[in-house]
């Protein structure tokens, strides 16, 4: 596995995620998809099918993960795809990936990613799941956003400016 923080081909990025990433894993914009993923664990969390609707346009491939990412969604790699070389790692030879099926979701702490664009249909559970990952992060300035009016009430009896997000003070 590369370090984390660096895709196949050896460019350094920002980091964060400890992942292998292959860049345009499906193809071209040509070779862009539409397909169901099973996602079992977004159901039990918001809701719903077990199923989404996965939009795949010049969609990256995550190959490896370390061992503190969770995988939330894999996605059987398409018959007939042109077979991909991995480039090496400095002193390992290069390999074709031969796998079945590759990853498409996962999470990291406080990071959600995703390959395909959840953004491009009518299912809302991934934004939900998203904000309610920032949730669980930070309970604290969420609790804050929930204050009921009574609450907000200021030493002199006079009731405070009710919370409107975004709060600019």
């Amino acid at each position: 596995m590369l370090p984390a923080g660096q895709k196949l081909g050896g460019q350094e990025l920002v980091g964060g995620l400890d992942c292998t990433v292959h860049r345009n894993f499906f193809g071209s914009q040509l070779q862009s998809f539409e397909t169901e993923l099973s996602v079992p664990m977004l159901a039990d969390k918001e809701g719903g099918s077990n199923t989404c609707r996965g939009v795949f346009i010049r969609a990256p491939a995550i190959l490896e993960v370390g061992s503190d990412v969770e995988i939330l969604a894999e996605c059987p790699v398409p018959s007939g795809r042109p077979s991909i070389t991995i480039p090496s790692a400095e002193g390992v030879e290069e390999e074709v990936y031969t796998k079945d099926r590759v990853i498409v979701a996962v999470r990291q702490g406080n990071i959600l990613a995703t390959a395909f664009h959840p953004e491009l249909t009518s299912d809302c559970r991934w934004h939900r799941f998203f904000l309610d990952m920032d949730k669980e992060s930070h309970p604290k300035a969420f609790s804050a956003l929930s204050l009921s009016s009574s609450s907000r009430d200021s030493a002199g009896g006079s009731k405070t400016k009710p919370f409107d997000l975004p709060i600019f003070e």
